[in-house]
């Protein structure tokens, strides 16, 4: 009895020191991770949260453990992304924080801020990874690819055929422009060395020509007994060749005739002829009888005015070769752009602005065939695909409504041209989308259409075609069937259907409200300048008065930080490209002084300009402006000007004005005066019937020791105030009106706390609005607005600059 009893004891013994986790619950697993999180030991947390998963696979809030144990948060797959995100594994934190998504519990926590945010930050990550290892393979397949075409380029030199090798190294130039600088030189150097044997060759063929074309046409002439003609090809002939003995030869036999069949006398007749000829710029007629006369070789005055005459004119044909030269290879230059053999193109231009690098059609076109090249070659690394093409909401298989509206998002990285809207067969509806002034077509482009459905089967589809061509094609089958009142049972049941309606309605906001809540929408902007047109409030009066005075007035816009003026600058130049009421019309150019050194002033805004207006090259040619040059002053600025200006009066009949919108104008301040005073003489000039500027800042100082008037003398001074209550208000409640209600004494309470400042007026709506969906409400109370009135005034605090001497300059 006792050895039994002794094993008995013994196993209990051994059951009683089996290892924790045998017996551990989800509980114990999740809490084992947030231990081993907070100290930094991600791998064993993994290990902890992969068994709690086991366990209980869905998360949750306020979960019972036992008895009345309850644990506030159970996120398992959050936490196993942010475990993810400190091993650097940013793809395995994505998959995690969408599934904790897909579970729901999340979204009713404060924690579905962070997942969200990490999400964005290890999306960020990823994307930027690819991007490194897309341009890392781009950068090697380049390599690959220039050294193949230095290759081709090299045997096509060796067999004579520089034409193709040149273009074969046009290619690799573009290619290896993502490239180290010595791969660039290479390949130059060796474009630059077959370019010089080929200008060699063509030099020499051209003179050989010449010189054969010349001693058979002074042949001819002896021929024909024209000694003085003969004389003057075979000099020709020597000017090219002057060791040619058959030349020499012809010239010693043209001159023995000539000196054999004319007198003294004539000869004489002939060089006075000649020389008045010669004095009168008639080079081509002079030779004959200047000729004539330095047949005799005691007359040197006819040799020497021989000379002359003959070395005008070899200049002047030289010209005009080079004129028809020049022509010839921008003709051959077009005519292989329009067959799409843009290396070879590129070739024939290049040897044309070798001989006119001035000549800015053969410098558009070729960099034009340069661009073509280009993109060919990243074609090649990177082809081209159809474009993106994603719907809000897919259209169901089945319907009841006669209509069918379609919303999506087009995308593509080339750039959208078209979308087509088909019914059938049938198109019904298309949008040409047009380039920017950079000639950039837009890379994203809303799909926005409403079909008309027959009943019965319906095929709708869209087709979305890219900048090349490319054409994406998303079809649909939805069958429509009669909608109710198209029955015959529609007239006895029409009360109902009406009363149906209603709560059709009221389901529709609830939904509209849900899935508001479900995505937290907040549309308030606070800090950020606003450049949506339906959250811009409080300034259409002021904007159509500036509109209306702005044609002959510049403008002063002062007022205290974030009070709205880098926003309205921003809408003043939306509108200003939109007017059409008046005889004006407006090229608005956005400045922002910000950070900008007073060296720097003039260089900068001419940049802003130069972006904006997309001059022609014919006119960047003539200013002074380079980027890459820092030193540019207020005459070169003043220069620049003007020629902007005077292209801009080619692009319309309408009055031009040049509208500069300046930000942060306070800058000013700190420069010197004379920088100022060039600003105000800018104002004086001739051109300044076509200027105007809208200058907006905190305020600008008023004391100048120089006897002359300051700059802004000649503007007028608007101050940009706080909003009234109904601007306020508006602000306060459409935003979110049909989502969101907010009750008559949180609007009250906003209005009061915020000094009707629309800045501070976002802030406590952002802030509101988190604590109600944080809450689970539809509707801000006065209760949210007190709760984040603390945080609000702080945040303005802390947001709002320390206060400067600028701060007081306008006082």
């Amino acid at each position: 009895m006792k050895r039994p009893l002794s094993s008995l004891l013994t196993l209990l013994m051994l059951l009683l020191a089996s290892p924790a986790w045998a017996i551990q619950e989800w509980y114990d697993h999740y809490r084992d991770a947030e231990s081993a999180i907070r100290r930094g030991q991600c791998q064993e947390a993994l290990r902890s949260l992969q068994e709690a998963v086991r366990l209980r696979s869905a998360s949750g809030m306020n979960l019972r453990t036992y008895g009345m144990d309850f644990v506030e948060s159970y996120f398992p797959y959050y936490q196993q992304g942010l475990c993810y995100i400190r091993l650097k594994d940013e793809n395995s934190a994505i998959r995690m924080f969408n599934i904790e998504e897909r579970q729901g519990a999340i979204r009713g926590s404060r924690l579905y801020e962070s997942l969200v945010r990490q999400r964005e930050q290890a999306q960020a990550a990823v994307d930027a990874e690819r991007l490194v290892k897309d341009k890392q393979a781009g950068v090697r397949r380049a390599a690959e690819e220039v050294e193949r075409l230095r290759r081709e380029s090299t045997e096509l030199h060796r067999e004579g055929r520089l034409e193709e090798a040149l273009a074969k190294l046009a290619q690799a130039e573009k290619a290896a422009e993502v490239l180290e600088p010595a791969v660039r030189q290479q390949v130059a150097d060796q474009s630059k060395r077959i370019r010089a044997e080929q200008n060699e060759r063509a030099e020499r063929l051209a003179t050989a020509q010449k010189i054969e074309e010349g001693l058979a046409h002074g042949k001819r002439l002896l021929e024909q007994e024209k000694a003085a003609e003969a004389r003057i090809a075979f000099e020709g002939v020597l000017a090219l060749d002057p060791k040619n003995v058959v030349a020499q030869e012809g010239k010693l036999d043209a001159e023995a005739r000539i000196m054999a069949e004319t007198t003294q006398q004539e000869r004489d007749a002939a060089f006075r002829s000649g020389k008045a000829l010669f004095e009168a710029g008639q080079y081509e007629q002079a030779l004959k009888p200047l000729t004539e006369a330095a047949a005799d070789a005691t007359n040197r005055e006819a040799a020497t005015l021989l000379d002359r005459a003959q070395k005008t004119l070899a200049r002047m044909r030289f010209q005009k070769d080079v004129r028809v030269r020049i022509d010839s290879l921008l003709a051959e230059g077009e005519r292989l752009i329009a067959a799409g053999q843009f290396p070879e193109a590129v070739v024939k231009l290049g040897n044309a602005l070798e001989l006119d690098d001035k000549n800015t059609l053969v410098r558009e076109r070729l960099r034009h065939a340069e661009q073509m090249t280009r993109q060919a070659i990243i074609d090649t690394y990177n082809p081209n695909k159809s474009p993106d093409v994603a719907f809000l909401d897919e259209p169901p298989l089945e319907m009841e409504g006669s209509t069918l509206a379609l919303l999506g998002v087009a995308t593509d990285d080339r750039g959208i041209a078209r979308i087509e809207y088909r019914n059938g067969h049938q198109k019904v509806g298309d949008s040409v989308l047009n380039p920017n002034e950079k000639g950039e077509l837009p890379r994203s482009s809303r799909i926005q259409h409403v079909f008309d459905l027959e009943a019965g089967p319906n095929v709708i589809s869209v087709s979305v075609t890219d900048a090349q061509g490319l054409a994406n094609l998303q079809s649909f089958s939805v069958r429509r069937r009669l909608r109710f009142y198209e029955t015959q049972a529609f007239w006895p049941s029409s009360v109902a259907a009406a009363a149906g309606l209603v709560g059709v309605a009221w389901l529709g906001q609830r939904a509209r409200r849900r899935r508001a809540m479900r995505s937290r929408f907040n549309p308030y902007i606070a800090g950020a300048p606003v450049m949506t047109e339906d959250l811009f409030f409080g300034r259409s009066k002021l904007l159509a008065r500036i509109m209306n005075v702005l044609h002959h007035n510049s403008l002063l816009i002062t007022g205290e930080r974030r009070i709205g003026k880098t926003t309205f600058l921003y809408h003043l130049r939306q509108a200003l490209l939109a007017d059409e009421q008046t005889g004006y019309r407006f090229f608005p150019v956005l400045t922002d002084l910000q950070g900008v050194p007073e060296e720097s002033f003039f260089h900068t805004i001419m940049s802003d300009i130069v972006e904006a207006l997309s001059l022609k090259p014919e006119t960047l040619a003539s200013l002074r402006f380079r980027r890459e040059e820092a030193r540019y002053d207020g005459r070169d600025f003043s220069h620049d000007l003007q020629r902007a200006i005077d292209e801009l009066k080619t692009r319309t009949p309408q009055h031009v004005k040049l509208a500069m919108l300046v930000d942060e104008v306070d800058v000013l301040n700190e420069y010197s005066e004379r920088v100022n005073q060039r600003l105000r003489s800018i104002f004086m000039k001739t051109f300044s019937e076509h200027l105007v500027a809208v200058m907006s800042g905190v305020g600008i100082k008023r004391l100048w020791t120089s006897e002359g008037s300051p700059w802004y003398n000649f503007f007028d001074e608007i101050e940009l105030t706080a909003f009234t209550r109904e601007e306020a208000e508006a602000l306060i409640r459409e935003p979110v009106e049909g989502v969101f209600r907010y009750e008559a004494t949180a609007v009250a309470a906003i209005l009061d706390g915020s000094d009707l400042k629309p800045y501070i007026v976002q802030k406590f709506c952002i802030h509101a609005v988190n604590r109600m969906l944080e809450a689970g409400r539809t509707t801000v109370t006065a209760a949210d607005v007190d709760a984040v009135r603390d945080e609000v005034l702080r945040e303005g605090r802390d947001d709002a600059p320390a206060e400067t001497p600028l701060a007081h300059a306008s006082a």
